[in-house]
């Protein structure tokens, strides 16, 4: 008999590491999987690229965008920064560069703007490594870094409706054509990501940012309800980003072309392009086909690994647990975060109410950094934190070979793994001794963290 056979087949990956054998047959468990999903293969990206830029939604071709917007000044591109995997920009971004010489764009007059929203900038290294790769020395001298503190790069175009103030990098209202180039994904209180967010908070200026998150804050959830992974109806944030988007390239006759890819497990599953609004909307209809999955149960304990820079970057796993976990279950994460903890106002946040209970920690939050004249980025990781916290009565674990286990024990109050054993033998002995203390419990593994677990 293979030692295969005495376990459940669950899959699970630990950054690049693949951990297999780790719940026992006898075990009650529920895997919930990526639906079947086809591929395209690097043929079809071309094609299917190609095809998009010709018949978008609800836009002109990109070849009409140039005939009538081009006025040889600048065709801006907008990328994720280097908390991004950017698998689509290393791919898409010479075959769009190609198409637009096609079109008689000079190649000088082709820039890629970083959108880094409220991140921190990247360096070269970081650029090189992150972002562009083996493209690195073809743009490097026709990269530029937003940066949502350089108030000299921002055009105020006054405030929405819901009066969140429009400060926009000006190299995209001085650009002929912007094209962001995205990669959706659900996101754990907007909706959904991508497409619109390349551009709120991607080049937006901090003050923007901290007013539009702030909405997204209620007392006794932490977030409004509303403001969850895979809804945008009702979603306060994502509403008001999208109203800003149509404003500047509608009132502020900026052509905006937005250019998105749907993947999954770094493969590519379909590639469309146009109007901001409209794509954002078709990413939702898209991503539910291989996003949205049917929970048969919630489980007693939930693991899921999320491949991560830092831990604020890993809070997108925890949220995605807690759609999966019953009250008082507990929440095992998997996620390296190399570079530490993230945004400083996370950490400080976390420190200033260390000694209060969760609901306490959260509401005080909640009140004193999180309205929109004190929200930093990073402070709604440390609500949503408190409320997943209390629904499930503090039973949070992490694995990671990088992070403090005291810093993470003492004031961000979960339980680290020991790394003294390999990944595999480390989760075994934990679930071991999880069924032992907790006889007859079920548990529910992810296969991928952007799954959004749907109660029967």
């Amino acid at each position: 008999m293979n030692k295969s056979d005495n376990f459940h087949d669950t899959p699970i990956f630990y950054e690049k590491e693949k951990i297999v054998n780790f719940i026992p047959r006898d075990v009650e468990c529920e895997y919930l999987q990526v639906p079947k999903t086809v591929y395209l293969s690097e043929n079809d990206i071309h094609k299917k690229l190609i095809h998009s830029l010709e018949k978008p939604f609800n836009s002109p071709s990109l070849s009409d965008l140039i005939s009538n917007h081009y006025k040889n000044h600048t065709i801006t591109v907008l990328v994720d920064d280097n908390t991004r995997p950017n698998i689509h920009t290393k791919t898409l971004l010479p075959l769009i560069e190609d198409q637009l010489l096609k079109l008689g764009v000079k190649k000088s007059d082709i820039r890629v703007l970083i959108a880094t929203g409220t991140h921190q900038p990247p360096t070269d290294s970081q650029i090189q490594a992150h972002i562009l790769g083996d493209l690195y020395s073809e743009w490097k001298n026709r990269v530029w870094v937003h940066d949502c503190d350089a108030n000299s790069f921002h055009v105020d175009l006054g405030f929405s409706s819901a009066k969140t103030p429009i400060l926009v990098d000006k190299r995209i209202l001085e650009s002929d054509i912007v094209i962001p180039l995205s990669d959706s994904e659900y996101h754990y209180f907007a909706g959904v990501a991508g497409s619109v967010k390349l551009i709120l908070p991607g080049v937006s200026g901090r003050k923007t940012v901290r007013v539009n998150h702030s909405k997204i804050f209620d007392l006794d959830y932490g977030f409004k309800q509303e403001c969850r992974m895979g809804n945008i109806e009702g979603n306060v944030a994502i509403q008001d980003i999208r109203e800003i988007v149509s404003s500047i390239q509608k009132t502020h006759s900026v052509p905006i072309f937005v250019i998105d890819a749907i993947l999954d497990k770094g493969k590519f599953v379909d590639i469309f392009a146009g109007d901001p609004l409209t794509i954002h909307e078709h990413a939702l209809t898209s991503l539910s086909k291989i996003r949205d999955v049917q929970l048969q149960k919630r489980g007693d304990l939930v693991i899921i690994g999320k491949p991560s820079v830092n831990y604020y970057q890993a809070g997108k796993g925890l949220n995605a647990a807690s759609h999966a976990v019953k009250l008082g279950g507990a929440i095992l994460l998997l996620a390296g975060c190399p570079e530490g903890i993230g945004p400083d106002e996370y950490l400080e946040t976390m420190q200033e109410v260390r000694d209060k209970s969760y609901r306490e920690a959260m509401q005080w939050v909640i009140r004193n950094k999180c309205s929109p004249t004190t929200f930093e980025i990073g402070i709604q990781n440390a609500v949503d934190l408190f409320r997943i916290l209390e629904f499930t009565q503090g039973n949070l674990h992490l694995y990671s070979s990088f992070l403090d286990a005291k810093l993470m024990k003492d004031v961000f109050r979960i339980n680290t793994l020991p790394f003294n054993l390999s990944p595999e033998e480390n989760l075994r002995k934990f679930v071991t001794k999880f069924i032992a203390d907790n006889p007859k419990s079920k548990i529910v593994v992810f296969e991928d963290y952007n799954l959004l677990a749907k109660d029967k």
